[in-house]
């Protein structure tokens, strides 16, 4: 990823090569010394397309992807057992935010069920994710 030299002297193949993958697509351009009027300039011309395609693709973070091991298929939304005092509880929890805006919401399968704990989940996830869209 970046911008790469070529020479190919047999084929007379000479300048700057972009390559940049941005989620799961490849960008590649070529920029001949030969079309641009030699290296220099060919060089300034691959580094003005790399920062173009640069400024239009965001970083991707982490936040907001589903993994492999999501279960429920809902970004934020799990299936979590864990034990207190001995007792052993199973609940449906939405999460959302990042840092010390991190929340999240539990529902009991117990007092529940197993639908309507994930459903309830679902919902407050996607309320969260309302509310972040109507604040940007």
């Amino acid at each position: 990823m970046g911008i790469s030299r070529i020479e190919q002297p047999d084929k007379k193949h000479f300048g700057y090569y972009v390559r940049i993958t941005w989620r799961g697509t490849q960008y590649a351009k070529f920029f001949s010394d030969k079309k641009h009027g030699g290296k220099q300039k060919a060089l300034a011309a691959a580094e003005q397309y790399f920062d173009e395609l640069d400024a239009e693709m965001p970083l991707d973070s982490q936040a907001g992807q589903m993994t492999i091991r999501n279960t429920s298929g809902i970004v934020g939304v799990s299936r979590t057992k864990s034990t207190s005092r001995g007792h052993s509880y199973e609940y449906w929890q939405a999460r959302w935010g990042s840092g010390e805006q991190r929340k999240s919401a539990k529902f009991s399968i117990h007092k529940y069920g197993e639908k309507e704990a994930k459903q309830l989940a679902i919902e407050a996830r996607k309320n969260w994710e309302k509310a972040a869209d109507i604040a940007e």
